[in-house]
């Protein structure tokens, strides 16, 4: 082809016909512009079809990662709404004029105290998208707030989570082991190294010294501020699915 454009250009200057060669050679450079054009159209086409694939990928690893967190969280909302019931049942019994429950059932209802969540985000999508800056592919203002207030509830949660295990080593309830020797008298668990069972009066006597209804006040605070992080985070996975799938249609 370049032969052939050239063997027209020198037959033209063979001929002197000097104004059509200036002519042919103008014709020539806007074919080879628009040559350049069509060929970096077609590059930026391809590049956005990248991207877009891309970006469809990422939005459908992200509703995966959030749907699989959103029922985690509905899961664990449950739990820590039923140990709350429990730990309310037992204030209720455990500290009214006369025991209107069977001891063993009291003893029972303790034992929600010192049961913690187990909520573990699934967060690989999104922590392989920021790190890689792909997050910016989705350019969603409320999506990228949710996104934050995830995290920051995630935190909030984690924290939570890493005081109620520090209330079993070095806090509260090590504590409280320390001076009563073993949960187990409170949850009415008979093991090896525990002494006898606690008859009704013992145990309501138990239960009400100092040492004990502070730690089972802070335990129960504890499960209600972690259920309240729980719960706003099910609230942020709910709201970036919204976003997610709206952007998949």
């Amino acid at each position: 082809m370049i032969k052939f454009f050239r063997r027209i250009r020198q037959q033209l200057l063979k001929e002197n016909r000097v104004g059509k060669y200036f002519l042919y050679a103008i014709g020539e450079i806007v074919l080879v512009v628009i040559g350049i054009l069509i060929a970096l159209s077609i590059n930026n086409w391809n590049e956005n079809r990248k991207l877009k694939n891309k970006k469809q990928e990422l939005i459908i690893n992200l509703i995966d990662d959030f749907e699989e967190n959103f029922n985690l969280l509905k899961s664990e909302i449950d739990y820590s709404e039923g140990l709350q019931i429990k730990m309310d049942a037992f204030f209720e019994n455990g500290y009214s004029d006369n025991l209107k429950i069977p001891l063993d059932s009291l003893k029972t209802l303790s034992d929600a105290f010192f049961r913690p969540t187990t909520f573990f985000p699934l967060m690989t999508s999104y922590d392989e998208a920021k790190e890689s800056g792909n997050l910016t592919l989705l350019n969603n203002k409320e999506l990228s707030q949710e996104f934050t207030s995830f995290q920051r509830n995630l935190s909030i949660y984690m924290g939570l989570k890493e005081e109620g295990r520090n209330s079993f080593f070095n806090g509260s309830i090590w504590d409280l082991k320390k001076s009563i020797g073993t949960l187990d008298y409170i949850r009415g668990v008979n093991r090896i190294y525990s002494k006898k069972q606690l008859d009704q009066e013992e145990y309501m006597k138990l239960i009400n010294t100092t040492i004990i209804i502070a730690t089972l006040e802070n335990q129960s605070t504890l499960n209600l501020n972690t259920l309240n992080a729980l719960k706003r985070m099910k609230i942020n996975s709910e709201l970036i699915l919204r976003h997610l799938k709206d952007f998949k249609k």
